[in-house]
Order: C-alpha cells, then structure tokens, then sequence
C-alpha cells in the first residue's frame, strides 16, 4: 500500500495529512503558511517528513501559481513569492529524500473530484476552490487541461468587477477569503494586521487603499475569519450583508464565465468558504437572476455541485497526482 505525505500550501496555512492510494486519510494537520522565506519553506516540510517518514513512500504537494508538473517548478503566480522559479523537488531532496509530485491546487482539486468525486462521470468539468483565493481546475476530455504557460484555470485574476483597475477588480478580491476579509474588515474598521494572512492583506492595502468605515475610529483587533463573518451574517450584521451579497454577485459572475467558455458538464465548487452550505443557495438565486434578465437558455446554464472533498479536495487531488507521476499499477484518469 503506496502512503505519502500529502502537503496543501495555502495563502494562510499549510494544511498536511498522511493518505494511502485509495485516498483513505489520517493524521491531518495544520500549521503557519511558510511565506517569508525559501528556508522556512524548507524547514516546515522536513519537519512533516521527520515526523512521518517511517510511514510513507513519498511526498505530494499543492501549492498555487503556475506549476510545470513535470519538473517541479513554480513558475510564476501565488502567495509564494519566494518559491519563483524554483524547482520544488530539487529544494526538498536533500532534507527529503523520497519522491516528490508538485501540482498547482486548482488542478490538485480537480484531479481528486475527477478522480473520485463529484466529476468522476464527467467527460469535460471544472472545479473552483473557494479559498485565501480562487482556484481553478479543468478536465478536458477525461484530463488535466494545463493550457499555456501551465496557466490555465488561475481563476484568482478574472476580471469581477471592471470598475476598478487595481487588485479590487480581480475574483481573489470579490469572490474569495482574502476580498472577503479585506472587505469586512474595511467595513468594520477591524484590523487588518491580526488577520489570517494579515502581512498579504497590509501589501495589498498600499494598492488599494479603500477607506475604512470611520477613518477616525480607533481599529479593533478582531480576526474576521470564515466561521466569524458567518456568524456576523446570521446574527444579520448590517455591515458584513452587503459585502457577502457582493462576494455572491462575484462568485457568479466567475462561475457563469467558466461556463460560458467552457461549457462543461459540473463546475465542482469545494475549499473551506464550500462548508457554508448556505454559499449554494444563494449562488443559484443569484445564477438566475442572470439567467433570467438575459433570457438565456438552459444550455448556458451552469451545473454547480458541491465538492465531494470540500476543503480537503487539494490534500486528495495531489495524492492522485502523485500516484498519475510514480506508479505503474494502473492507475490513470478514469476513462470517459
């Protein structure tokens, strides 16, 4: 039985669990996103291996930007700076030596969902991840779509809101975590310093300065995280509904693009914002509010699914990429 450590790089924590080749899971954790430094991205994963190692065959990882899976790089894009243009396998071997798969954590979600959730019967799917930002997957005819540059499906840079030609006219700042704090925080003259990815959240204030609530007001150091923003929302917080109803009109404004250019069967929607079952309903509503002011027909209508995997579909789909790079037991894309 083929057992790796599986790791998911977020823009705030690094989510890691041990999985076998059935996609069974155990000992998951989590700790601080190593953001600051090449060192610190190093040392967390050794940590993991040294803890592990006598349990496990190998090393899966997930991070975002624009991943070459097969050598291993970050190109370009994501919270990890420090990692551009690095060969993730040739970082690690030293400390770790065991095989390691790399994988961008948009297509990591949509390999898990194809691979055994909710796009397992789908020819052509999509998967977006509701996380610090918007990633993306595509399955095209039964396989990973990398499109140019390894780019495709960075949902993160879709244009949600022409208006603004700065970080708040992009889907990451409307229609995932990181706008969605940025923006309650705004509203509610919280701090922004003391936020889950705080130091990201600082840099993109100096871009775009929106103005606090009441630019006099002393600044709460109150974490606006996913489970205090909902909390806000059914206590109905007058501040945070119009953000959320906002965030809303984004999501769909991504989802019906995806559907009108790619048309596939299900665009799978899971990461951590996808435990909020409510997140669906109101998405549909507002999917056909669209719907029906532009009188389209059900065939540009999207089908959105519930992840199976949820906030967990990156930890499975890089297990599942691990197992597509290293294995020759039969293991492959399930045939369409």
């Amino acid at each position: 039985m083929i057992k790796c450590l599986v790791c998911d790089f977020g823009g705030s924590s690094l989510k890691y669990a041990l999985i076998d080749e059935q996609g069974n899971m155990e000992h998951s954790g989590k700790v601080s996103a190593p953001l600051d430094s090449i060192a610190h991205f190093v040392e967390t994963v050794e940590s993991l291996y040294k803890e592990h190692r006598a349990q496990i065959d190998g090393i899966a990882i997930s991070i975002p930007g624009y991943i070459d899976p097969e050598k291993g790089i970050l190109v370009d894009a994501g919270a990890y700076e420090e990692l551009y243009g690095q060969c993730i396998p040739e970082l690690l071997k030293e400390k770790c030596p065991v095989p390691i798969a790399v994988e961008n954590d948009g297509k990591c979600a949509a390999l898990a969902e194809a691979w055994k959730g909710s796009l397992k019967d789908c020819s052509n799917g999509a998967v977006i991840v509701l996380g610090s930002g918007i990633a993306g997957g595509i399955i095209k005819d039964g396989k990973i779509h990398s499109g140019r540059g390894f780019a495709a499906g960075e949902l993160s840079y879709v244009i949600s809101d022409p208006t603004h030609h700065d970080p708040l006219g992009c889907a990451y700042m409307s229609a995932a975590m990181h706008g969605l704090t940025y923006r309650v925080c705004k509203a509610k003259n919280l701090d922004l310093s003391v936020q889950d990815s705080g130091s990201i959240l600082q840099w993109l204030d100096t871009l775009i300065r929106m103005p606090y609530a009441d630019p006099k007001a002393a600044l709460k150091p109150i974490k606006a995280d996913g489970v205090q923003i909902f909390k806000w929302l059914r206590e109905g917080d007058e501040d945070v509904e119009p953000v959320y109803r906002n965030f809303i009109t984004a999501l769909a404004t991504v989802v019906h693009d995806v559907q009108v250019c790619f048309a596939p069967d299900k665009i799978a929607i899971g990461g951590g914002l996808s435990l909020e079952n409510r997140i669906f309903d109101d998405l549909n509503e507002e999917l056909f509010r669209f719907y029906n002011g532009m009188q389209l027909g059900v065939t540009l209508h999207a089908n959105v699914v519930k992840s199976r995997y949820l906030n967990e579909c990156n930890l499975i789909g890089a297990m599942y990429n691990y197992l597509l790079r290293f294995c020759n037991s039969g293991i492959s894309m399930p045939e369409k």
